[in-house]
């Protein structure tokens, strides 16, 4: 994802952020722990880790992350690098609710239209939406098994649907 002036890329298989300067291609760490080790801890910086991240976009304030391994949402603010959970129990799940009290399996893809955040979750087949407010978690699509329906709400269902993109009207969802 891009702000602009900077893009920042999940390093997946490093389980890192990384931040690269457009204009002169300079690269920093900008969260993860700096070795290439997993982790899920919450922290500023490299003392922040990751497990196989993913998916990534930006509100131009902050970076949201799939991190995909730990079944989390996690946020990043752009200005310190300082890291915390926005929704998720790290266990595998499909549980909707508030923040950690919501589960994931396998978030990969991830967008936001500024207010929400929009999911592909690719192991529970689902499109989840979580209120960046307030961190409720529901579902919006899927049914929570694989299929290729097309339907509205809870009659359409996906295949491990992985990457997710919105017009500010409509999501666009790569299903395989």
């Amino acid at each position: 994802t891009t702000d602009g002036t900077n893009l920042y890329v999940a390093d997946t298989s490093n389980h890192l952020i990384r931040k690269i300067v457009i204009v002169t291609d300079t690269q920093t760490t900008l969260a993860g722990t700096g070795t290439g080790s997993s982790g899920s801890a919450n922290g500023t910086g490299t003392s922040a880790s990751f497990n196989y991240p993913q998916g990534i976009t930006t509100d131009g304030t902050n970076l949201y992350v799939a991190d995909t391994t730990n079944n989390l949402i996690r946020k990043i603010v752009i200005s310190t690098g300082a890291v915390t959970t926005v929704a998720g129990t790290g266990s595998s799940g499909s549980a909707n609710g508030t923040g950690t009290s919501a589960s994931f399996f396998n978030p990969m893809g991830i967008t936001t239209d500024g207010t929400n955040l929009y999911v592909a979750e690719y192991s529970n087949h689902l499109i989840r939406k979580i209120v960046i407010s307030t961190g409720a978690v529901t579902t919006v699509a899927g049914t929570g098994s694989s299929g290729s329906a097309d339907g509205t709400g809870t009659s359409a269902s996906f295949n491990y649907p992985q990457w997710i993109t919105t017009d500010g009207t409509n999501l666009y969802v790569v299903d395989n």
